[in-house]
């Protein structure tokens, strides 16, 4: 795909391009889905450096120094400033609201496994023939 300057697009085919792809990213059910589909749209590189960017966002949030996050991540100085304006460009309001979202997202998920469930699963009737169908 050609590189174009992103200052050249009009801001409303920006708007457009952009609502386009979160329209696609809402419609994904799944982590699976979701993941499929940022590795077949990014370049592995791109998706490497989303994220570490979120990974230098949570060490950001939680104190650590540059020096620290420099050689934890191995990245540089300005991707860890750029994170950290990207942060709180917004004023405290969006950075508390971001940085909880951050948080939760990168949160160790519990190790149990939750039986995915179906409308098949609300009436002992339907498990029997979703039993059947399996």
């Amino acid at each position: 795909m050609a590189k174009i300057k992103v200052y050249e697009i009009d801001e409303k085919e920006k708007y457009q391009s952009i609502g386009c792809l979160l329209n696609v990213i809402a419609e994904l059910k799944s982590k699976k889905e979701i993941i499929d589909f940022f590795m077949g749209m990014l370049t592995p590189s791109e998706a490497l450096m989303m994220g570490r960017r979120i990974q230098v966002a949570k060490m950001i949030i939680d104190e650590e120094t540059a020096e620290t996050i420099r050689k934890k991540l191995k990245v540089s100085f300005q991707t860890i400033a750029k994170t950290d304006h990207w942060l709180k460009e917004r004023g405290d309001e969006y950075y508390y609201w971001i940085s909880g979202r951050i948080k939760n997202g990168l949160k160790e998920k519990d190790a149990k496994k939750y039986r995915e469930y179906t409308m098949l699963d609300k009436y002992p009737g339907h498990r029997i023939l979703k039993d059947l169908l399996n």
